[in-house]
């Protein structure tokens, strides 16, 4: 048991390959320090799935905890408990909702708190009057408190010239540590603010133009998640158990999960009651004990991507189903394995390979 003198809690984690993440304080008696996820749908896994409308409930109730108190017990599994001593949080309730609500916006596309601020910060510098000031200075607010210090993305000035400008001359940008305020804004702090803000956009434009001679084709992928698992019932056709028999080197496999622990053992007897089991369950069950090849886990990537190929190359109708979902991310949540499936931070291997298929799909079909 550790105690901490000081805890922070602030700072964005975002990036995991099937939304965003961020680490987050759950209240269940102890305080346990857990993932946070949020997809593009909206929806947001803390402990299970819930729209952002349950998860502000979950907050303003203090189950997504943003404040500890005095010798309350923290918790990280299977690496440290303590006792938090003098806790100090860097993240408000409102801070954390605002900022999941915004990774939600940014995850589906749409403009984000900070992109909204940066744009009006260009339309300033272009023109300086009153009303762009008042629309930047709303703008800037709105971004999230905690993460307003990197909204310039410079680690050495931070939002410091931000501020200035929008400080009225004569009144303090901030105050010390001690209390005690910085000295006044004066007219030479605000044009110095403003050649740092031209510099900085003269110096982007110069990176953009050099960018365009390597740079690919922008990035418009679709909002859209599609989650295939049970018992939900949502597109399961997109499930390696899902009854779809496929023919492969004159075999007949009555599912891909059937296919792929047959090719994955080197027992032919167990092969035999692979292909003759009842269901995809039993025949995962029989080949989970089979002794497999020896190169599994390195051919079995290629293997999976040959029978999920052969599944939809094999059932125009399901495949005019996954043409049909577009450019959206398809999350296995069928499956737990963490290699397979996008569950507990899985690599969604089988849902990749659904959406390279359906690529091939549709490249054939416009060929």
């Amino acid at each position: 048991m550790y105690a901490v003198s000081e805890l922070y809690v602030s700072g964005r984690g975002w990036g995991a390959d099937s939304g965003s993440w961020r680490h987050v304080f759950i209240r269940n008696g102890t305080y346990f320090l857990s993932d946070l996820k949020v997809y593009a749908d909206g929806m947001i896994d803390c402990w299970g799935l819930v729209d952002l409308a349950t998860f502000r409930q979950q907050v303003a109730s203090g189950w997504v905890a943003t404040t500890f108190p005095q010798g309350a017990r923290g918790h990280a599994d299977d690496l440290v408990m303590w006792e938090f001593d003098e806790p100090w949080t860097m993240i408000t309730a409102e801070g954390l909702i605002a900022e999941v609500a915004d990774e939600i916006e940014y995850l589906a596309g749409r403009p984000t708190l900070e992109e909204r601020c940066l744009a009006a910060l260009d339309r300033y510098v272009e023109a300086q009057d009153a009303e762009r000031l008042a629309v930047l200075r709303e703008a800037y607010l709105a971004v999230p408190e905690h993460q307003r210090r990197f909204l310039l993305h410079d680690q050495d000035a931070k939002d410091w010239p931000l501020r200035t400008i929008l400080t009225p001359i004569g009144e303090s940008v901030t105050v010390r540590p001690d209390g005690t305020p910085e000295d006044p804004v004066e007219e030479a702090d605000h044009e110095a603010a403003m050649e740092y803000f031209r510099r900085s956009k003269a110096e982007d434009q110069r990176f953009r133009a050099a960018a365009t001679r390597w740079q690919d084709a922008p990035v418009t992928a679709s909002p859209s998640v599609v989650r295939f698992q049970a018992p939900k019932g949502e597109a399961l056709y997109l499930a390696n158990d899902y009854p779809a028999p496929i023919t492969l080197d004159g075999r007949v496999y009555a599912t891909v999960e059937h296919a792929y622990w047959a090719l994955a053992t080197t027992d032919a007897d167990a092969r035999e009651q692979i292909i003759q089991a009842q269901t995809a369950g039993e025949a995962q069950k029989i080949g989970q004990q089979a002794p497999l090849r020896a190169d599994w886990n390195v051919v079995r990537l290629a293997v999976m991507t040959r029978l999920v190929r052969a599944k939809f190359q094999q059932h125009p109708d399901l495949a005019e189903r996954l043409m049909a979902t577009g450019d959206g991310r398809l999350l296995n949540g069928q499956d737990r394995s963490r290699y397979w499936g996008a569950l507990d931070q899985g690599r969604n291997w089988l849902g990749r390979i659904l959406e390279l298929v359906r690529a091939e799909l549709v490249e054939s079909a416009h060929s």
